[in-house]
């Protein structure tokens, strides 16, 4: 009876020992997945600030080129130059891939030293974020009014060969005017710019060919506008 006694204890001590060990595994691995997480957001936010001190200098180098190219003056420092702005393109540039990952001098890549945070021991990234601007040629617009329809009169049924009554067609209302495509107008294509940038993340190696890890996209439109002065 002792004996049969012991044997219940040790099929319970081994059942719960099982039920230990399947929760520390539970815990392990959401700990595991918790990490994962973190580790995907965190490298997910620095390719997304990468991407934007790649806007905000590629934006920045535009304004400083047509700034020079207008008789002015403008002291911010880039390598970016005219030669890295593309003409308009169907469909638009910035839509090839293939542009992108290769070696192609249509993409300008920033300095890695602007965006690796300074203090550290190690470069935070690995591959500099890279942006492409494009001429947009953008046409002007005039408003157009369509005009009023008038209300057709019925028609009566009668021995005149209309074999039964045609109802009266009410009147249509004008449309409001609208903005269309003036054709003949003349915009100056310097003055309208798409800018498509890419950052990512630090895991990313450096060199050509499609990134793999974290990578984000952003796009900005700059349009120009001159005014002559009356004096």
């Amino acid at each position: 009876m002792a004996q049969s006694q012991h044997g219940v204890v040790l099929i319970i001590a081994l059942i719960i020992l099982i039920v230990i060990s399947l929760l520390a595994v539970t815990s392990i691995r959401n700990a595991s997945s918790t990490i994962s997480v973190s580790g995907n957001v965190r490298t997910t936010e620095l390719a997304t600030q990468a991407a934007e001190i790649a806007l905000q200098h590629c934006e920045r180098s535009v304004l400083q080129i047509l700034t020079v190219a207008a008789g002015g003056t403008d002291d911010y420092v880039t390598t970016f130059s005219d030669d890295n702005i593309l003409s308009e393109a169907q469909p638009p540039n910035w839509q090839n891939m293939t542009m992108w990952d290769s070696t192609s001098s249509k993409v300008y890549a920033l300095p890695l030293s602007m965006v690796s945070q300074t203090g550290m021991v190690a470069t935070t990234y690995k591959r500099a974020p890279d942006c492409m601007v494009e001429r947009m040629i953008l046409a002007k617009t005039v408003a157009k009014t369509v005009p009023a329809v008038p209300a057709v009169p019925a028609v009566p049924a009668g021995p005149g060969g209309v074999p039964s009554a045609v109802p009266a067609v009410p009147a249509v209302p004008a449309v409001p005017a609208k903005y269309d495509v003036d054709p003949d107008s003349d915009v100056d294509p310097d003055s309208s710019f798409r800018i498509t940038v890419r950052g990512f993340g630090p895991e990313v190696e450096n060199g050509a060919g499609r990134p793999v890890g974290s990578e984000v996209w952003l796009q900005s439109q700059i349009k120009i506008r001159y005014y002559e002065d009356d004096d």
